[in-house]
Parts: structure tokens; C-alpha cells; sequence
């Protein structure tokens, strides 16, 4: 090779071809160290909660896939409530293992009344749904109770698109009874059998003896409650005491 080759070669190597492997060498370092920069297990662990929920769809998921449900159709499945119509009744309960519902119709008034008694609490659960299907065109429910009794029953009450009310028997009693008349649980009970009877007098109820039990009065004066709550009737009859 000549002299001037030899120059020539060594210029570049120096210069040109020399900065080449320079720039590739620097890449290669900047890579290295950008992998050895990266987390080891993902960009950022996310908290217990979101795992949870994470998981808890996934298998919400599976599940939909088993029974051949997509998300469309687990909302097509869900109970529509039930509309207002001229056939409409409204259910009130008074919840025990003595338990009495009364119905009213459309126009508010007491269509009849009924009573049935359950050996244990697991058998009145187990009724909730049964005793709703016997009523025809249920709209409305409103419950005195609570506890996991009521909870059968609005379970029951939701999978039919059924509106349900849970009260306390101090919220119906302030509406028909004097404070005098219900300082305690037997002089109120005595009093609402007094009132019911007069309900269906004032309904003309069929079919329904005035010789009721406390469980049935209470339970007419529950739905009556429910019924002017929700309103159906404008005001309740005027009982006397």
C-alpha cells in the first residue's frame, strides 16, 4: 500500500470511521442502562383493592362466558318495575312467624286481608316470593319489620320489580294513634284491632270478618299507611277512637 493510502486509511480511522463505532458503542451503553432502568415487575404494582376488583370482574367474566351471558345480556335479564294500572294493588305486611298481609286496591281501599303462621324463620323466608306471586298485579309492598326477614322479602320483592317500603311500627302508629294510645306495644296492638275494624267497614270489605287478630289489624293499618304515603288515597278515613 502506498504512502498515501496509508494517510489516507488512517484518517479515517481516526475521524469518519472511528466516530461510527464511537456512536454505536454510546447506543449500546444508553440501551443497557435504559433495560437495567425498567422496573422488574411492571410499571407499578397496583393496591390490594384494585387487584380485588380486578379479579372479582375477571371472574364476573367466566361466569358470563359458562352460561353464555354477554354484559348486554345480563342487563336485558334485569327486572323492569312495574308500572301503575288500574289493577294495581298495593300489600301491606306485618312480618313475623304470625304473619298477616293486607291488599289494597287501586282506589285505596282494603281489598281483603290474610294471616299465616310459620314454624320457623327459615320457612317465612323461604315464603317471601311464594306469597307475593298469590297476590295478583302487586305494585307496592310496605313492611313493619326488619332485620334478615325483611331482607328475604325485598330480595324477593326486587327479582319481581316489585316497589318495596320497610317501616317501623312507631311510623305507621303516629299517623292513626294518639300518643296516649301508644305508649306501649299491647295498648297500641289493642287500638289498631279497634281501627281495622273500622277500615273495612269503611272499605266494604268481603269476605273479612271484623274479628281480627293484632297481627291482621296491624297489618290493615300498615298497607292504609302505605297506600296514603304513596298516594293513593289523598287522606285516610276518619277512625274514631
Amino acid at each position: 500500500m502506498s504512502s498515501d493510502c496509508m494517510r489516507l486509511f488512517r484518517a479515517f480511522a481516526c475521524s469518519g470511521g472511528g466516530g461510527a463505532r464511537a456512536s454505536f458503542g454510546y447506543r449500546l451503553a444508553m440501551a443497557r442502562r435504559d433495560r437495567e432502568e425498567q422496573p422488574k415487575w411492571g410499571k407499578r404494582t397496583p393496591p390490594k383493592s384494585e387487584r380485588a376488583a380486578a379479579a372479582e370482574r375477571l371472574e364476573s367474566d367466566e361466569r358470563r362466558k359458562a352460561a353464555g351471558l354477554s354484559r348486554s345480556a345480563d342487563a336485558l335479564r334485569a327486572p323492569v318495575q312495574r308500572m301503575l294500572g288500574e289493577k294495581s294493588c298495593f300489600v301491606g305486611v306485618d312480618l313475623g312467624l304470625a304473619t298477616a298481609f293486607s291488599v289494597y286496591d287501586r282506589d285505596g281501599r282494603l281489598a281483603g286481608v290474610r294471616s299465616r303462621r310459620f314454624g320457623s324463620k327459615d320457612a317465612l323466608r323461604a315464603a317471601a316470593g311464594a306469597i307475593l306471586d298469590e297476590i295478583p298485579h302487586v305494585h307496592s309492598v310496605i313492611i313493619e319489620g326488619g332485620g334478615d326477614l325483611a331482607e328475604s322479602w325485598q330480595r324477593a320483592a326486587v327479582h319481581r320489580g316489585i316497589h318495596l317500603r320497610i317501616v317501623q311500627a312507631s311510623e305507621w302508629r303516629r299517623m292513626f294513634l294518639y300518643e296516649r294510645e301508644r305508649r306501649d306495644g299491647a295498648q297500641a296492638k289493642a287500638h289498631a284491632v279497634k281501627l281495622a275494624a273500622q277500615v273495612i267497614e269503611w272499605s266494604a270489605t268481603k269476605g273479612v270478618t271484623a274479628q281480627l287478630g293484632h297481627d291482621a289489624a296491624e297489618a290493615i293499618l300498615v298497607g292504609l299507611f302505605g297506600v296514603v304515603e304513596a298516594g293513593w288515597l289523598k287522606e285516610p278515613p276518619r277512625l274514631r277512637h
